[in-house]
């Protein structure tokens, strides 16, 4: 399936390629290379949204069934985007290898209380890391101005903690939804690859300086990975076991120096 979405950004990029020499009738060659620092945000990364939504309608669930409980809901996260990236466009064309990095500011954070006053804390922490390899072509409108598109493979470092305070006090998630966790910890991390999609757009300010703004569209799915946690006495457990998901967007604002030679 991946190949196959591989191949048909390729065909895509070597059209839009073609179309571009045969337009351009002033073209330029363009030997380059450039040092980028860029930051951005996204929404939910990591994509804890369906799980969050979960435990939020367990606890609503709980407090509306037992009179005198009470419940504080978790949000789904926006998260700052922190990165860097090396480039070399030459003529039409160009490579980029980057990096990004991004977690919530705040832990995602609920509660649900028992009518005896019992309070079981719900914490998510999340990280991402990923190593964007980029192929694409440029739309020239003059120098240093021009839009880009481009795709690639991606290697994401993904690391996800779901903490409870007191998991068999005021509620036990699992008793509401089997597919919910009663543990006292849940930790999975994975290294794997998918790939991403980019847009984008550049001016210069300055000789050797631009500046730059792109959407990147990512996609991933890890292999099912074993939990590195602790149950609710504190012994150690690798169940149950799940998949980490990257699919998402970016919004990024970049600042980039050029190296001509």
């Amino acid at each position: 399936m991946m190949m196959k979405v591989y191949a048909r950004t390729l065909m895509i990029l070597l059209f839009c390629a073609a179309v571009v020499f045969s337009a351009a009738s002033s073209a330029f060659a363009i030997g380059e290379f450039a040092i980028g620092l860029n930051a951005g945000v996204t929404y939910d990364p990591n994509n804890l949204e369906d799980e969050i939504n979960q435990y939020n309608l367990a606890m609503e669930t709980y407090a509306d069934t037992n009179a005198g409980a009470s419940a504080s809901q978790m949000t789904i996260p926006y998260a700052p985007v922190f990165g860097f990236n090396v480039r070399y466009q030459f003529n039409f064309f160009f490579f980029r290898l980057g990096c990004h990095f991004s977690n919530p500011i705040q832990d995602v954070k609920g509660s649900v209380t028992s009518p005896g006053g019992v309070t079981n804390t719900i914490k998510i922490k999340t990280f991402q890391s990923s190593y964007p390899a980029t192929i694409g072509i440029l739309v020239p409108l003059n120098r240093r101005t021009h839009f880009y598109i481009g795709a690639g493979p991606t290697l994401h470092q993904v690391s996800t903690t779901i903490s409870q305070s007191d998991p068999t006090g005021a509620l036990q998630f699992s008793t509401y939804d089997s597919n919910l966790s009663s543990n006292k910890q849940d930790r999975y991390s994975s290294t794997f690859v998918g790939y991403h999609f980019i847009v984008g757009a550049e001016v210069p300010v300055h000789e050797k300086f631009t500046l730059s703004v792109e959407w990147i569209h990512q996609e991933g799915v890890s292999p099912a990975v074993a939990n590195e946690g602790i149950d609710a006495s504190d012994a150690e457990v690798t169940t149950p076991k799940r998949t980490l998901r990257v699919k998402g967007d970016f919004l990024m604002f970049g600042l980039n120096y050029y190296i001509s030679f």
